[in-house]
């Protein structure tokens, strides 16, 4: 004998059983890739205000022209802490003369309402030469850049290129606007390229 139709579910009930199997499927999925996100008993989690993906920002001076831009694949950003992370930034600084100085990194931190931003994981910082200055191409784990003062600075190591001489330090401090100038830590090692040789 066949069951009553009103023992087998409706269309909705199937809907809604599907749906809250997926959502438990994807919370038990999500703990397993974030664990350190899950908050203990008793304690809040710690989550964004808002977040923004692609995100870009153009800042300018006096002047109206762009003094640097800021590019993330991810902003998340805590209005308690007063703090924005960033996913793969890149922070480009436009220089009044020459060409801008143009840095990347893993992730990064915004600070002090924009004062300070600090890259971390990788971080690559360079600018192309022109007709008075090198090209010159930095490697460090970390650096703060600081925008009233125009300074880059690192307490890790760092290495310097341009063209074929490389400096080595134990950290440094760039400031990038002109006039250029910077300052080293430690022990500092300056291997120089050979120079090309003439044809008599």
């Amino acid at each position: 004998m066949n069951p009553p139709l009103s023992w087998l579910p409706s269309r909705r009930q199937w809907l809604l059983g599907i749906g809250f199997t997926l959502s438990g499927a994807l919370a038990w999925w999500q703990i397993q890739i974030h664990p350190d996100e899950v908050a203990p008993a008793g304690q809040r989690a710690r989550l964004p205000d808002y977040v923004a993906l692609n995100f870009t920002a153009l800042e300018t001076d006096a002047n109206g022209k762009p003094s640097r831009r800021l590019v993330a694949d991810e902003l998340r950003h805590y209005v308690a802490e007063g703090v924005s992370e960033l996913s793969q930034p890149r922070l480009t600084l436009f220089q009044p003369d020459g060409p801008p100085w143009n840095a990347r990194s893993e992730q990064g931190i915004v600070l002090a309402g924009g004062e300070q931003i600090r890259l971390s994981g990788d971080v690559r910082l360079d600018r192309q030469g022109d007709r008075q200055t090198r090209a010159t191409h930095l490697e460090t784990e970390r650096l703060d850049v600081w925008r009233t003062q125009a300074l880059a600075e690192t307490d890790l190591p760092v290495r310097i290129r341009s063209d074929g001489d490389v400096l080595t330090a134990k950290g440094m401090r760039l400031w990038y606007a002109e006039p250029m100038r910077a300052t080293f830590q430690g022990r500092t090692q300056i291997r120089f390229a050979p120079e090309p040789e003439t044809k008599p």
